[in-house]
């Protein structure tokens, strides 16, 4: 087995819609692993880039989680230790360079559930305990 670290994103728009990228594998938050020297929040900003053109802005963390996966395609195992951030979209300036990814928004119920790991859903329903303390 496998340690992948990684960092995600729960971002809502003003409408209350929550952004997910939908890829062949799935339904995911914004975000993806962390690479060898990298800070959760710089990972989180690397793979917005990659995979929607955004910046992106953090607000507030909302915490962590450890999951195990199955990749068929690889026949590996992984546990992926995913750091959560409540965050909003800046400029865009780039186009997003994974052409197999596209940025959806969704209401908060249809996001919890097309999520494919426990692990998001569980950061989608638990940034709302950040409201009251975070400012927008």
């Amino acid at each position: 087995m496998y340690d992948r670290p990684g960092a995600y994103a729960v971002i809502e728009d003003d409408a209350g819609l929550i952004a997910v990228i939908e890829t062949g594998r799935g339904w995911f938050l914004p975000g993806g692993g962390m690479d060898a020297g990298e800070t959760a929040v710089e990972a989180l900003q690397r793979e917005m880039l990659e995979e929607t053109g955004y910046e992106v802005l953090v607000i507030a963390e909302i915490g962590a989680r450890i999951e195990v996966v199955y990749a068929a395609d690889e026949d590996t195992h992984y546990r992926i230790r995913s750091h959560f951030y409540q965050a909003r979209l800046a400029a865009k300036i780039a186009d997003g360079a994974e052409p197999d990814h596209r940025l959806v928004w969704l209401a908060r119920n249809d996001a919890l559930g097309r999520l494919t790991r426990p692990s998001q859903a569980w950061a989608v329903e638990n940034v709302s305990q950040l409201r009251p303390a975070v400012q927008r």
